[in-house]
């Protein structure tokens, strides 16, 4: 009789983890985010002005507000994680954080890992030299040294041009002060994070010559996460309907970086 009671018990303990375990592996991503009240999001912390560490030692930037704005459309909080652009991708996929907000450009190649949103700001790649350097465009270097992030698509571009050395940094701020410091020729990121690099980071450096190429940002979700990716364009659309995108790209760079 105890053995049957023990069997009984036993049975029952096993069925109720077996029943556990199936209801979270359904959860959904989307449905786990409403119910712990929070969205985890993922960026270099790196990459003034639209996302980078202040003097206070937080996270802010463009980026930053636009994941807040889009949390709280959500009814959730956003929650920022830092990470090396170069493994970013991966640490979706391995689900280490809940989505991209960081600035990531849309590509061919990244669209067979991961799915995007809507896009929520255009930019173009630009070439920058030191101030004075007597440099016209990017063809004029003849082995030249030319800095970019790894993993970007700066990078992708730099590797189809002929006679130039490409050195690799793991944040655009490494890679203003490689010019600054004579390390490098020049370099190639988005047109409004090199523009502002004089004023924040006190470098001298200028755009030379026409943008390389444009670019359209998005958020990056996880290939299963549909349901997310729905609300996420939801909740996006929201705030440049209701004029909080506005607001929050005028205050970081006195435009509508929709606005093509």
């Amino acid at each position: 009789m105890i053995k049957k009671s023990i069997v009984i018990i036993l049975s029952s303990v096993f069925l109720l983890v077996l029943l556990t375990g199936c209801s979270d592996g359904s959860q959904t991503t989307y449905s786990k985010i409403i119910e712990n009240e929070e969205m985890t999001f993922a960026m270099t912390g790196a990459y003034p002005p639209f996302n980078f560490i202040d003097d206070n030692g937080d996270l802010a930037g463009f980026d930053i507000e636009i994941a807040n704005a889009i949390a709280e459309k959500m009814g959730v909080e956003a929650v920022p994680i830092t990470t090396e652009w170069d493994g970013i991708v991966g640490g979706l996929t391995g689900n280490r954080f809940d989505m991209i907000i960081g600035s990531m450009a849309i590509t061919e190649d990244r669209l067979e890992q991961v799915n995007f949103t809507n896009p929520y700001y255009y930019e173009v790649a630009q070439f920058f030299a030191e101030v004075g350097s007597g440099i016209s465009s990017i063809e004029d270097l003849e082995e030249g040294k030319v800095g970019v992030v790894t993993g970007t698509t700066y990078h992708e571009y730099l590797k189809e041009l002929e006679n130039i050395e490409i050195l690799q940094f793991t944040s655009d701020v490494d890679n203003f002060m490689s010019v600054q410091q004579g390390r490098s020729d020049g370099l190639v990121t988005s047109n409004i994070v090199g523009s502002q690099a004089p004023r924040e980071y006190n470098v001298d450096i200028e755009p030379i010559g026409e943008a390389l190429y444009a670019e359209d940002i998005a958020i990056a979700i996880r290939k299963e996460d549909t349901e997310l990716l729905e609300e996420v364009n939801k909740a996006l659309q929201e705030i440049i309907d209701d004029g909080t995108y506005a607001q929050i790209s005028d205050k970081w760079f006195g435009i509508n970086l929709l606005e093509k």
